[in-house]
Parts: C-alpha cells; structure tokens; sequence
C-alpha cells in the first residue's frame, strides 16, 4: 500500500504540472517554445515554474522517508565517469542547436524589458529545473525503479519525461527520449541527479540564452 501510495503521489504531481501547462497554453498558444520569450509570455512562465516547482515538491510533504540520498555531489568520482562527464558537456555546449530550430533573430519580437525582470525569471527557471531533476530523475526513477525493476523504471520515467513535452515540437519530443535516458543512465551511474541538474541548466542556457539577450537591446528599425 506504501508504495502504491508514493506512485499515485508522484504521478498527482506529474498532473498537476500537465494542467498548468495546459492552461498556459489556452492563454497563450505561442508559449508552446521557451524561445517565445516575449513579455507576456515570460510572465506567464514564472507562474508556470513556481506552481510547478510546488506541485513537485508536494512528494516531500507527504512521502516519508524520502530518496534524498540522491541529493549530495558524489564523493568520489573516478576517471571513467569523470571523462562520461566532461565529453558530454562539451558536446551538449558545442552541438549545433540553431541547425535543428529556427533562427534566434525570429524569436523575439517583444518589448525592452528591466534586467531586474529578467533575473526573475533567470532565478525561478533554474530553481525549477533543479527541482525538476530532483524529481524525475530522483524521486520518480527510484520509486519506478523499486517497484517495477530497473529497465521498466527507466522506461516509464522516460515515457513521463517525453509526455511532459508534448506541447512542444515533435522534434523536441523525439529528442526527449535519447536525453531522457542519457540523464537516467548518469543518475544512477553517478548515484547522484547533479549529472542531470547540471546537462539540464546548460542545455537551457544554450537554447535561452541567446533570446534572452535581446531584452537588453533595443530592436533595430529598419530604415525607410
């Protein structure tokens, strides 16, 4: 019963992060890429990963005890996993991600926004993501993990990890899979979700950055 408790815990709060998603996207269809950053748009956003992060953590108050051996940075790393690491983040940093999307210089079409606005939605988006990882490569894996074996923990997290991107292109969808499981192998690898935390902060940055920048500049005017 414990266990079938924690799951239908868990899968709640994969739920209630569908419906905001969900109802962001009746408000705001073309909130369907994180590089329509515009200003509505961002507003949007910060509500989106703060009820988000919410409903996310809902696991901690009411799961006892929770997996949070996870949490702590490995103690010893050897050299195997240190080279996994260090290969893959260069190739996360250098892959050519404008080739498989559109060009930045079509994202934004917004108004000049504070710099102080953009720190906070800077801050809640990493926040998020922190948390995110906690729990799908933390909370949701193990608990999948414990109750249906490793292979169909891994599956099914992967499964939930690609519905949670249904919103946006079948291209990002498809590309859930294999990142997906490269984040469930070095979770599990590095018995630790930093791995994940952190190839998710700079895939993030990577992508939204490059957007995010224009809110610090003027748009051009095209000569008459």
């Amino acid at each position: 019963m414990k266990n079938i408790f924690e799951i239908l815990i868990l899968l709640t709060s994969c739920a209630i992060m569908l419906f905001m998603i969900g109802k962001i996207n009746k408000m705001r269809p073309d909130i369907a890429s994180y590089y329509d950053l515009k200003h509505e748009n961002l507003k949007l956003l910060n509500y989106f990963h703060g009820i988000s992060a919410t409903a996310m953590l809902l696991p901690a108050w009411l799961i006892n005890p929770l997996q949070n051996f996870l949490l702590p940075f490995p103690d010893k790393i050897n050299i195997s996993q240190a080279i996994a690491f260090l290969v893959s983040f260069g190739a996360i940093g250098f892959f050519p991600w404008k080739r498989v999307g559109r060009d930045v210089n079509e994202f934004e079409k917004g108004s000049l926004l504070p710099p102080a606005y953009i720190g906070m939605y800077a801050f809640l988006r990493i926040a998020f993501l922190i948390i995110y990882e906690w729990f799908f490569r933390g909370l949701l894996l193990l608990t999948f993990i414990a109750w249906f074996g490793m292979g169909w923990g891994i599956v099914i997290n992967i499964l939930l990890y690609t519905i949670m991107h249904a919103h946006k292109s079948k291209k990002e969808m498809i590309g859930c899979i294999p990142f997906g499981f490269f984040l469930c192998v070095f979770t599990l690898w590095w018995q630790s979700v930093w791995p994940a935390i952190i190839f998710h902060l700079q895939l993030a940055i990577v992508n939204e950055w490059p957007p995010l920048q224009k809110f610090f500049q003027p748009q051009k005017q095209t000569a008459l």
